[in-house]
């Protein structure tokens, strides 16, 4: 045990001197810095730090007050930027954690003595003493049935947090405040492009904050909205219900101030307004559903659409929607059905999108577009190919977790 605590403790304070050397590397040369053994040190870190804080439970030789500080700094010290997302706009934050897990790997200098001088790992004098202790186990693990269980827990969402970033390009965040959503603004020329992503079930204060952001002016909304003109949907998907369930509310109930135009109006020349004197007047924001329409669809694409609807429909509570629709699914969705499914959904609606947006680019400054989360990623593709940067962007809370966890209490 001896061996292996104090393995830990060598490679620590070396992971931390190494991370420090790293950071000040591209400060101070052009010489690349070295990630990938960076990497791999600090993931052996935290492999040891997990092993390290079982064995405080078992052997009670292990001094608490050295070990458990470095093994927090290990497990947190990566989610300190997802735990408070101020801190991923400070330029120097690697190289600050850099100094603290050095400092932190200087504990064992103050609290080891090998005789008269200090020492880095753990004297053999203090392993003289009987390797187990009932009450300092008991202790421990009633402790880590709290501690454990939630550390696991903020992987999780972690995790959660980096497949929705990759799979959204950034539009999507999880954090533990709740479920973020990102709104992106690009211009070219006197032209702007918002795509601000949606999410079909959010807090009201989210698409009150969201509808009220658009100005008057030339602008307009190209708004989401799957037509069906054919009436090929029999069981229509009720988010409205399904909000109600978690105490959210539906897109549906989202309204943008503006007038409706049809596919007529979007392409015709734009009146303007004026008062007595002749002067221009700010016109209202133009409101387009720029959707496809359910008619475009494949047979597999409506049938899992309809068994969606259906499910939901019949269910008395959302977690039984949710398992109903995931037997459902597994008896009868193969994995083609997905992929056409996930084409319909996502690319050829895509595709009608960009369409209106080049025509809605010819008559107007500003074109909102307000869609889901996981269009972005596609839709921000096509507006850089038109040649478009990306100025600023702001993220709004779409989901508060401490509401949404008041609510179903």
């Amino acid at each position: 045990m001896r061996v292996f605590a104090n393995l830990f403790l060598i490679l620590f304070l070396a992971d931390g001197g190494f991370s420090l050397v790293d950071e000040l590397v591209p400060l101070l040369t052009p010489l690349a810095p070295f990630s990938e053994l960076r990497l791999l040190l600090s993931g052996s870190v935290t492999l040891m730090a997990a092993a390290v804080y079982l064995c405080l439970g078992i052997d009670r030789r292990l001094p608490k007050r050295v070990f458990l500080p470095l093994i927090f700094f290990a497990f947190f010290c990566p989610l300190s930027a997802w735990f408070f997302p101020p801190l991923a706009g400070i330029r120097t934050l690697g190289l600050i954690a850099a100094a603290v897990q050095v400092v932190l790997g200087m504990l064992p200098f103050y609290y080891f003595r090998n005789g008269k001088a200090r020492s880095l790992t753990m004297p053999p004098v203090l392993f003289s003493t009987p390797f187990f202790g009932l009450k300092n186990t008991l202790i421990f693990s009633g402790v880590s049935l709290f501690i454990v269980p939630l550390t696991l827990m903020m992987f999780l969402l972690s995790a959660a947090d980096a497949y929705m970033a990759g799979y959204t390009s950034g539009f999507m965040h999880i954090n533990p405040g709740g479920l973020r959503m990102t709104e992106r603004v690009y211009t070219q020329g006197n032209r702007t492009i918002r795509l601000a992503a949606m999410i079909h079930m959010g807090d009201k204060e989210y698409y009150d904050a969201l509808a009220a952001s658009t100005a008057s002016g030339r602008s307009i909304v190209l708004a989401e909205g799957i037509s069906d003109d054919e009436n090929l949907l029999h069981n229509s998907i009720d988010y409205g219900k399904m909000a109600g369930f978690l105490g959210l509310e539906s897109q549906k109930e989202m309204h943008f101030g503006g007038s409706i135009i049809d596919a007529e109006e979007l392409e015709a020349p734009r009146p303007i307004s004026q008062n007595s004197a002749g002067e221009n007047q700010p016109q209202p924001v133009d409101i387009f559903r720029a959707d496809a329409d359910a008619n475009t669809f494949r047979p597999p694409t409506i049938l899992i659409l309809n068994a969606i609807g259906k499910q939901l429909q019949e269910s008395k509570t959302f977690m039984q929607g949710f398992m109903a629709l995931n037997a459902w699914g597994e008896k009868n969705i193969t994995p083609e059905m997905s992929d056409i499914l996930m084409d319909d959904i996502l690319l050829r609606r895509n595709m009608v999108l960009i369409r209106y947006l080049d025509k809605a680019l010819v008559r107007y400054d500003t074109v909102v577009i307000p869609w889901g989360a996981l269009h972005m990623k596609g839709i921000e593709t096509e507006v850089l190919k038109r040649g478009f940067t990306l100025q600023k962007e702001q993220e709004r809370v779409s989901i508060d977790f401490s509401k949404l966890f008041m609510s179903m209490i």
